[in-house]
C-alpha cells in the first residue's frame, strides 16, 4: 500500500532546501542582508515584523540601485533577500535583471535556476543549468540540482549520470551523494542507495534528508526496524518534517502497530495539513484498527487534496465496497473543489435512513392491502394481470406491496426486488455525500 510513498517522482530535491554551499560573485550580498525567519506579521523578540526584517535587509541595496542602477551585484543582492524570505517571483525578476547586465555570471545562472526550481518550472530550469555547465562544466553543484531536475522530469538514467559528473568534479559533495541515492531508489537499486546515502553521511552526518532516503530504501527492502531507526535520526535533525513522519508511521504500520502509527501520522498532518501522504497514511491505519467509517473520511480528504492519487482510491473504493456504498465517479469529480470531508459518525452506524426506508415501505403496504380489499388491485405478484390494472400498481412504481415484500420480511440490507435495492442504494448515496460533505450540513 506504500506504493505512492515509494515510487513519488518529486522525491529528488523538493524535500528540503539543495546544498548551497559556495554560492560566489555576490558584492555585498553576504551575511549583512541575512534575517530570521518567522512568519509574515510575526514579530521576534525586537519587536520586528517580517515586513520591517525584510524592508530593512533591502535598504542596501536599493540604495545602490538608486544611484547606478546598472548594478548586477545589487540586483542579485535583492534577489538573494527576496530568496531568503521565500518570495521567489521577485527573486526571480532581480536575478534576471542581474543577468540582463552579467548574462554570463555563473553564480547569477545558478540563482535563477535554484529559484525556478522552486516556482517547479523544472523544463526552464533545466534550460538554465545547461547553460551554466556550457560556461562551466565542472559546476558540481550545477550538475547537483541538474540531477534534481531531471528527477523531478522522470529522466532517471540522465539524471544518475548527472549525479557521476557531480562526484567526478567534487566528490565530496554530500549533496551530490544523496541525489545519486535517490535516483537509485527511484530505479528500485535500494542495496546501491544505501551504500549512496552511507557515503552521504560520512561526509555530513547531520544531512536529514540523507536519512530519511536511506530508511526509505531499507522499508523497500523489507527492514523495518533498521528504517524505523533510520527515520529517528533524520527526526531528530529535523523534528519538523511532515514526510519524514509519515515514513515512521508507515513503517509502524507494516509491522502491524497501527495505534504506535497513529502519532507520527496526526503530528505529519498538524506540520502540513494539505499532505495527501499523510491523510492516505491515516486511512490506513484507521481501516487496520477497523474504523471503518473514519477511513473513508480520511482517504476522500487525500483525494480532494491530490485528486490523481491510485493507492488512495483504490483504498477508498475497497473501504466503500466493504460498507456497501457505491460511489459515483462522475459526482466525485463535480464536487471535488467544493466539499472537502470530515470524519463523522455515518449512516451505517446510526441506520437511519434504512429504518425510514422501513416505515415507508410498510406504510405503502398498509395502502396497498386496503386498495386491494376495494377492487383497486390484486394480491397476486407482478405476473398477475390484476397487478398490472390495479391503482396502487401504477402510482407507486417503487411497489413494495406484496406480502412476500423483502421489507415486510424486515429485510433493511436490500433482500428485497431489484427496485428496492436500487433506492437503497440511491439513498446511502445521498447520506454519505451528507457525512462528508461540508461540516456534515444537509444539502437543501
Amino acid at each position: 500500500m506504500a506504493t505512492d510513498f515509494k515510487k513519488n517522482p518529486g522525491r529528488t530535491g523538493k524535500e528540503g532546501r539543495p546544498d548551497r554551499a559556495g554560492k560566489t560573485g555576490k558584492k555585498g550580498a553576504g551575511k549583512k542582508g541575512r534575517t530570521p525567519r518567522t512568519g509574515a506579521g510575526r514579530a521576534d523578540k525586537s519587536g520586528e515584523t517580517a515586513y520591517d526584517r525584510l524592508k530593512k535587509a533591502l535598504e542596501p541595496y536599493q540604495k545602490t540601485l538608486e544611484t547606478n542602477p546598472e548594478n548586477a551585484a545589487a540586483w542579485a543582492g535583492k534577489g538573494s533577500v527576496f530568496l531568503r524570505h521565500r518570495m521567489y517571483k521577485d527573486s526571480l525578476k532581480a536575478y534576471e535583471k542581474a543577468l540582463e547586465i552579467e548574462p554570463e555570471n555563473p553564480a547569477y545562472l545558478y540563482e535563477k535556476g535554484f529559484v525556478l526550481l522552486q516556482l517547479n518550472r523544472e523544463e526552464d530550469a533545466l534550460q538554465v543549468f545547461d547553460r551554466l555547465l556550457e560556461i562551466k562544466q565542472d559546476h558540481d553543484k550545477a550538475w547537483n540540482l541538474k540531477t534534481s531536475v531531471l528527477c523531478r522530469l522522470g529522466q532517471h538514467e540522465k539524471a544518475l549520470a548527472a549525479s557521476e559528473n557531480a562526484l567526478a568534479s567534487n566528490p565530496k559533495l554530500a549533496g551530490a551523494w544523496h541525489a545519486k541515492g535517490t535516483v537509485l531508489s527511484d530505479l528500485g537499486r535500494y542495496e546501491e542507495a544505501i551504500t549512496a546515502y552511507d557515503a552521504a553521511l560520512k561526509i555530513n552526518p547531520n544531512l536529514a534528508r540523507a536519512w530519511e532516503g536511506k530508511a526509505f530504501a531499507l522499508y523497500s527492502l523489507d527492514r523495518p526496524v533498521e528504517a524505523a531507526i533510520a527515520y529517528d535520526s533524520a527526526l531528530k535533525i529535523n523534528p519538523d518534517n511532515a514526510k519524514t513522519r509519515v515514513g515512521k508511521a508507515m513503517v509502524h504500520l507494516k509491522l502491524g502497530k497501527y495505534k504506535k502509527a497513529l502519532e507520527p501520522c496526526n503530528k505529519a498532518i498538524s506540520i502540513k495539513p494539505d499532505l495527501a501522504e499523510a491523510w492516505y497514511c491515516k486511512g490506513m491505519i484507521l481501516a487496520g484498527l477497523e474504523k471503518d467509517d473514519e477511513a473513508l473520511g480520511a482517504f476522500e480528504r487525500a483525494l480532494r487534496i491530490r485528486p490523481d492519487y491510485p493507492d488512495a482510491r483504490q483504498a477508498r473504493n475497497s473501504i466503500s465496497s466493504k460498507l456497501g456504498i457505491d460511489f459515483d465517479e462522475e459526482e466525485d469529480e463535480e464536487e471535488t473543489e467544493e466539499e472537502k470531508p470530515r470524519a463523522r459518525r455515518s449512516f451505517w452506524t446510526r441506520k437511519e435512513p434504512t429504518s425510514e426506508i422501513v416505515k415507508r415501505s410498510r406504510g405503502q403496504e398498509r395502502e396497498q392491502r386496503g386498495g386491494a380489499k376495494r377492487g383497486e388491485g390484486t394480491r397476486k405478484g407482478p405476473k398477475g394481470e390484476g397487478a398490472k390494472k390495479s391503482g396502487w400498481e401504477r402510482k407507486e412504481p417503487k411497489g413494495e406491496g406484496t406480502k412476500k415484500s423483502g421489507w415486510a420480511r424486515q429485510e433493511p440490507k436490500g433482500e428485497g426486488t431489484d427496485k428496492s435495492r436500487g433506492q437503497e442504494k440511491r439513498q446511502r448515496r445521498k447520506v454519505v455525500r451528507k457525512n462528508l460533505g461540508k461540516g456534515g450540513e444537509k444539502k437543501k
